[in-house]
């Protein structure tokens, strides 16, 4: 997160009230750190009073006698940078005279002077003197804050036009007399505030609230733990603003960020397209771990375990990938991606994939304050990635294929006969639809209200959000409410918050099927009969042996498939500022979540069609998966920062946590339903066969110490240490603790005396190294684990049997990152920065082959390793700035290559291996490549047999085996790596607009240099099947006579009137398939508009109107044509949003 602080330049480029903030604590607006100062005070009574400072000085400029005099004294000096520009060099001797002597005696002819003002040194016009008292004038007061309502000291307030005027206290308050009756104009002007004109016409007091000076701040990065300021971190993070996140999508956190930081890869899912009840799959700079899955539990309600997933802080504590995405969008205040060792070790075991950290809003500057966002949404349906043949074209493939022709003559009587009513079928207009039928444009709503008010000590937010998503396949939503109250308040060094967040999910998935269903019927089949009512048989030749089951006779059925889940979190911060630089903060966190999903079938469902006379009573089915997740967590850091002298800066950070995960499922499985009405479990007639309650649980405790430390030497060199020691229940025993650290170098070279005077504002190299780790691992894979033996007693008793075996030495997965990077910032013109790292994950887990004797097959060890290169690069240029008419113009890219290789297996990983090639080789049930695992070959590779494409003479394929020799014979050994399914590079580039109140954002992404096996030509092309529909391709490209030259076989299941018999070949992996996927879309454009310059917004007593309009995945060029989202389409995306603050 990015929070502000004063920074403060002088003429020669150095840091004025930068390094004074580097006396207090790690706080990063000036406003908060004068509280720090009062409370410091409260302690030490008057002992910086009595504070004596001994300075000599020959010509030198007046911030160095203002840094000896705050070294010396301890006071914070408060100027006006404008003021000091005028100061000549001085040349002073003083010695044990108090500090505000000091002062006035270098500032002497300067016209300027210094006072005291409660714990500040102030440095003022010497015409800033107290307005005359007036008997016929009246008296005013008033308070400065800031916009978090922070009281701020020091504030200079001039009657415009004349030389009175006054200081604010301490709390920010004043009192002014103001000469006569007239209209009077006060100007206030605050160090790095912007400078505000207020007219008083009448006696009440004044609220006034300065805001800060963009041009004089600096940000501050947060990483859910503690703030660190940007100019001294060494990491590599990446921070966007909630405004940032909305100007590219409105929908949720994972859509804005696939458009804003390729690093982030969140994978297209070709199979799920835009349904909105899946969760996204991701990996921040490349994957770490092994695709080995052998879970054949299934559970709906749990969240799937993303080995390769970054870690999620919300507020400071951990969040699920789900929910992250029901997150309301305008919650969101910034967030933070934690990319190498040095910003991400202070997570530890749990940072190896990254960190993403998440900041909701939390201060109120408003006494009250009411917004309303609104949305409409429309999911429109994308289908053009389909290429499949019409009713006249499906049946001509038919007939050549031989499908109506049989040596035996009553067999060809029937075939010509079902040809001739299909071809009657297609003469009289039969051309139907199938996609469109489960197909709608769904239209979704999503309302928030929140309320806000507070004054300087206690501030509340009371936040309520709905919404709808509705998705492109029928009866497919999902509903989101949620009610948040979050309660702040501050007293003298305290701050207490207490945030809790209630929500509520309600997910229907379409009763209408698989979309693959609908692209795979004839088009010259219709799902309505002559009096337009639903057919359970589409086929036009009713029987038993040509069944053609109609899915929207399914959809028309009560079937029930829904997933809910409440979450209820609470989570408590307590910040206690002890003295001048120490801080102490503790967080104590809780979650509790219940989750149920229904899957719901009647008898009367063609899924049952198949059971037998004695399996009537089977017929319809219910599943019940109910789940519990707990999660306990909490945390105490204390931090110290110090400035020692005018250039050593020391920030320290020790802390401990605590965290328990509790989960549980049930699984329920039941058969017999014989009505749809019948919709509940209680009407079952029996488990299903073979089945009983199963499920799973775990339960998770970890603990760690934390200790971080920083040194800054003058501003330019910087170091960065973290180390983490963290013991967790999920390994064995002798590898239960596991240690992590972070080393971090920076280099300001904008700060160096060479570069002061140039326009570059920021120059940084760094780099970092360190040790993260991963969780990867179940609860109990270290534990020897039994399960009871049902089906037998002996002496009355249940034995028990051993289920997994006990692994002593299981640990931690590792990763080695290392990181070197550059800023540059060239004022608000150029913005530059670039990263280039490495990352060596160590220990993954894999299962590893044992002995049969055991009694088992595999048990869990640390066998696998995993190395990832690349380079992050993000340029933005605003060749046009006009801040007065709220007007810019910024083009941003961001590119991003990653390769990652494995560089360490066992020998178990050869089993693995051997697996996936008897898969290949099993034609009839796989015709997919298959992940394989050898050292130095990329985890996306894509293995097959290498190809010279179809021999014009026979229409056979021509393989190349592994020595580059000619065959017409597939081998499975012959495989190679053809392709990688991970691109060379891919990026985001766009721009963003505005100009009095208008404003046009638009995004494109692109990918360059991967691969991709295109299953669509395998299945609907050469391995299709002709009793369904097919790709057009089949029509056009196919191999049909000596001499063709085509890219595709011949029909499959073809009759070969030679050898008068069908040939049926299917093709097997092979690169002839593996095809270039390089895109370019434009996944994001946005035009809005905010009514900020008229006035009928104050005459309504608001304060901000504006609307918006998005599009989302507009159009995208490929070089690859395949079907996209196959069992759920993809969706192009429009909403229209309100934003409207009283």
């Amino acid at each position: 997160m990015v929070h502000k602080s004063m920074k403060k330049k002088s003429k020669d480029g150095t840091s004025r009230c930068g390094k004074v903030a580097y006396k207090f604590w790690k706080v990063m607006r000036l406003q908060l750190l004068m509280i720090l100062v009062t409370l410091f005070q409260l302690h030490a009574e008057n002992s910086y009073t009595q504070q004596k400072v001994s300075i000599l000085f020959k010509d030198a400029a007046i911030e160095e006698v203002i840094k000896a005099v705050e070294a010396q004294s301890g006071y914070v000096v408060v100027y006006n940078n404008t003021l000091l520009k005028t100061v000549k060099r001085v040349t002073v001797t003083l010695r044990n005279v108090n500090a505000v002597e000091a002062l006035n005696e270098a500032l002497k002819g300067s016209g300027l002077h210094c006072k005291l003002v409660e714990d500040f040194l102030v440095i003022a016009k010497d015409n800033v003197k107290a307005a005359p008292e007036d008997d016929k004038g009246r008296k005013i007061e008033g308070k400065v804050t800031d916009k978090d309502k922070l009281p701020l000291p020091g504030v200079t307030i001039l009657i415009k036009g004349t030389t009175g005027g006054v200081v604010t206290d301490t709390d920010g308050k004043f009192q002014l007399t103001l000469p006569g009756n007239k209209e009077i104009t006060l100007q206030f002007s605050f160090v790095g505030m912007k400078t505000k004109e207020v007219k008083v016409t009448d006696d009440k007091p004044l609220q006034i609230v300065l805001e800060e000076d963009v041009t004089e701040v600096e940000e501050v990065v947060v990483n859910g733990i503690f703030q660190r300021k940007a100019g001294s971190f060494t990491g590599s993070a990446l921070t966007m603003k909630g405004e940032d996140l909305k100007k590219v999508s409105n929908s949720n956190v994972f859509a804005s960020l696939k458009n804003l930081d390729p690093s982030l890869m969140i994978f297209d899912n070709l199979e799920y397209g835009s349904d909105p009840n899946k969760m996204p799959t991701m990996a921040l700079r490349g994957k770490t771990a092994f695709d080995i899955s052998s879970d054949d539990i299934d559970l709906k309600g749990s969240y799937a375990n993303d080995p390769n997933a970054p870690l999620f802080i919300l507020d400071g504590f951990e969040a699920s990938i789900q929910k992250i995405a029901d997150l309301d969008m305008n919650r969101v205040e910034s967030l933070t991606i934690l990319k190498d060792a040095s910003a991400k070790a202070i997570y530890g075991s749990k940072a190896a994939n990254g960190v993403i950290v998440i900041e909701t809003i939390k201060n109120t500057d408003a006494s009250l304050r009411i917004s309303y966002n609104g949305s409409l949404e429309i999911q429109a349906p994308d289908l053009s990635s389909y290429n499949l043949t019409n009713a006249a074209q499906k049946l001509e493939l038919e007939k050549d294929a031989g499908m109506f022709y049989d040596k035996n003559p009553d067999t060809y009587y029937n075939l010509q006969r079902e040809y001739n009513q299909k071809l009657a079928a297609v003469v009289s207009g039969i051309d139907t639809d199938w996609l469109s039928k489960p197909l709608r444009n769904g239209v979704g709503t999503k309302h928030g209200l929140s309320f806000e008010m507070g004054n300087e000590r206690l501030n509340l937010i009371v936040g309520f959000n709905y919404n709808n998503v509705q998705g492109t396949m029928k009866g497919s939503d999902r509903t989101n409410y949620e009610g948040s109250v979050s309660i702040s308040y501050r007293y003298k060094g305290l701050n207490f918050r207490d945030n809790l967040t209630i929500t509520s999910n309600v997910a229907n998935d379409s009763p209408y099927g698989a979309f693959s269903e609908y692209a795979a019927i004839n088009p010259y089949l219709s799902p309505y009969d002559d009096k337009g009512l639903l057919v359970q048989n589409a086929n036009i030749i009713p029987g038993a042996d040509n069944f053609v089951a109609n899915p929207l006779y399914n959809a028309s059925l009560n079937t029930k498939l829904q997933s809910k889940y409440i979450d209820v979190t609470n989570n408590l911060s307590v910040e206690w500022m002890i003295v001048m630089g120490w801080k102490v903060t503790g967080r104590f966190g809780i979650t509790e979540k219940r989750v149920r999903a229904d899957e719901f079938y009647p008898a009367n469902h063609l899924k049952f069609r198949s059971y037998k006379d004695d399996e009537f009573f089977r017929k319809g089915s219910y599943q019940i998966n109910e789940g519990e997740e707990k999660r306990l967590s909490g945390d105490v850091n204390m931090q110290y920062s110090k400035q020692f002298g005018e250039k050593h800066y020391v920030f320290a950070n020790v802390g401990y946590t605590l965290s328990e995960a509790f989960f549980e499922e049930i699984i329920y499985k039941a058969e017999g339903f014989p009505h749809d009405r019948m919709n509940d479990i209680i009407f079952a007639r029996q488990y299903a066969k073979d089945a009983i309650p199963t499920g799973r649980e775990s339960t998770i405790r970890d603990m760690g110490i934390l200790f971080a430390a920083n040194y800054a030497f003058d501003d330019r060199f910087l170091v960065d240490g973290s180390y983490r020691t963290s013991a967790s229940s999920q390994y064995g025993k002798n590898n239960r603790w596991g240690s992590f650290w972070s080393v971090g170098l920076g280099w300001n070279i904008h700060n160096e005396a060479w570069l002061k005077d140039s326009k570059i504002q920021q120059l940084k190299l760094r780099g970092s190294l360190g040790y993260t780790g991963s969780q990867s691992a179940d609860a109990y894979e270290s534990l020897a684990t039994y399960e009871y033996d049902l089906q037998r007693v002996y002496g009355g008793f249940l034995g028990a049997m051993l289920k997994g075996m006990r692994n002593d030495d299981l640990k931690w997965q590792e990763k080695f990152d290392y990181n070197i990077g550059v800023d540059f910032n060239l004022g608000r013109v150029l913005g530059l920065k670039f990263d280039y790292y490495i990352g060596k994950t160590k220990n993954n887990l894999l299962d590893f082959d044992i002995p049969t004797y055991t009694g088992f097959e595999t048990v869990k060890e640390n066998i696998g390793d995993v190395e990832n290169k690349g380079f992050d690069i993000r340029l933005s240029v605003t060749p046009w700035n006009m801040p007065k008419e709220r007007g810019y113009f910024t083009i941003t890219t961001a590119i991003s290559r990653n390769k990652n290789k494995v560089t360490g297996v066992s020998s178990a990983m050869k089993n693995f291996n051997t697996k996936q090639d008897e898969l290949v080789s099993d034609v009839l049930n796989n015709n997919k490549p298959v992940q394989k695992y050898y050292d130095g070959v990329s985890l996306d590779a894509i293995w097959a047999v290498r190809s010279l494409g179809i021999d014009p003479s026979n229409g056979q394929e021509i393989y190349l085996d592994k020595n580059g020799n000619r065959t017409y014979t597939y081998r499975v050994a012959d495989q190679v790596v053809c392709g990688d399914e991970m691109p060379d590079f891919q990026g985001t580039a766009g721009f963003m607009f505005s100009y009095k109140g208008i404003e046009l954002n638009a995004t494109f992404r692109f990918q360059y240099g991967v691969q991709m096996y295109n299953q669509t030509l395998v299945d609907k092309v050469e391995n299709a099947l002709l009793t369904g529909n097919v790709d057009k391709r089949l029509y056009s490209g196919r191999w049909r006579n000596p001499g063709d030259i085509k890219p595709y076989k011949t029909l499959p299941n073809r009759w070969v009137e030679e050898e008068r018999e069908y040939k049926d070949e299917k093709t097997q992996p092979t690169s002839r398939f593996v095809q270039d996927r390089n895109e370019f879309s434009l996944s994001s454009l946005r035009i809005g508009y905010d009514f900020w310059k008229y006035d009928f917004i104050k005459k309504l007593s608001m304060e901000r109107l504006r609307v918006e309009f998005y599009m989302n995945d507009v159009f995208m060029l490929s070089s690859i044509k395949t079907e996209r989202g196959t069992s759920y389409p993809f969706a192009r995306s429009f909403n229209f949003a309100i934003q409207a603050t009283f």
